[in-house]
């Protein structure tokens, strides 16, 4: 849509400073949420190179394996673009298996279950403000082009060497993700508020992940193992996204379950 501008001689690209505003409110919301909630936010600072890492490469090396069709990167060039940034190629398949080896590292590293349902709802809460200004740039940036439509919904391009100067008017999907991101993140604060219940993080995340998958369906990118159901095409991301959601709810039940407490 507008995927970069310059500055005298500098080009700056929407992709880039939408990863950098997102990893800055991903840090920023954990920091002030795990001050609030009497957490270590160092304990968390010292696996942040952890998690880092591991949403890089997988994202990147999923990208890579789909696109090859091989597992073994074969000369210099195919382990340059697995550890290079250049063009922004991670899927989101390996990006949200990255997420989730980092985190269930994470918690296995805490000790009480409590703490552990402290930290789901401030991962939630970090994950869904982080995603705002991220699905927003991407929009910018051409990393997320949505179906053609011909509805009052579709935008066209505001840029000259823009991908959507191919199509006359696209969905703005990275627009909707952001919203709806947004949304979820208001919905559930005011839900916590009102109802007064706490540590629902692992639940509200695969609410999160929900809304995301639903908006993702809009989106043009080439899709592997495609499934169709009537009308309905699901490939990778959703059935990466169907374990993690599953996942979440597996632990929240496993987290909540009644204890049975032996008097002596």
């Amino acid at each position: 849509m507008y995927p970069y501008f310059t500055i005298r001689w500098l080009k700056l690209y929407m992709t880039g400073i939408g990863i950098v505003l997102s990893f800055i409110t991903f840090v920023a919301v954990v920091w002030y949420l795990s001050k609030r909630n009497l957490q270590s936010f160092r304990k968390f600072f010292y696996w942040l190179p952890v998690i880092i890492s591991l949403v890089y490469f997988l994202g990147s090396y999923t990208q890579f394996i789909l696109s090859t069709q091989s597992f073994v990167p074969k000369t210099l060039t195919d382990i340059w673009t697995i550890l290079s940034p250049y063009g922004y190629k991670f899927h989101f398949a390996g990006i949200l298996l990255g997420i989730v080896t980092s985190l269930a590292i994470f918690f296995k590293n805490i000790k009480t279950l409590e703490n552990k349902k402290v930290w789901a709802d401030i991962f939630f809460f970090a994950f869904s403000l982080c995603l705002v200004p991220l699905w927003f740039f991407l929009l910018l940036g051409d990393n997320f082009v949505g179906n053609t439509t011909s509805s009052f919904l579709g935008m066209k391009s505001l840029h000259s060497e823009s991908l959507w100067n191919k199509f006359d008017s696209v969905f703005p999907i990275g627009l909707f993700l952001s919203l709806g991101s947004l949304l979820v993140t208001f919905g559930i604060y005011i839900r916590k508020l009102v109802l007064k219940k706490k540590w629902l993080g692992l639940l509200w995340l695969a609410i999160l992940l929900i809304v995301v998958n639903i908006v993702m369906m809009m989106q043009q990118y080439p899709r592997y193992m495609v499934i169709s159901l009537w009308n309905i095409s699901i490939d990778i991301k959703q059935h990466i996204s169907f374990f993690v959601i599953m996942f979440c709810i597996y632990l929240y039940k496993k987290w909540n379950a009644p204890r049975l407490v032996i008097e002596e």
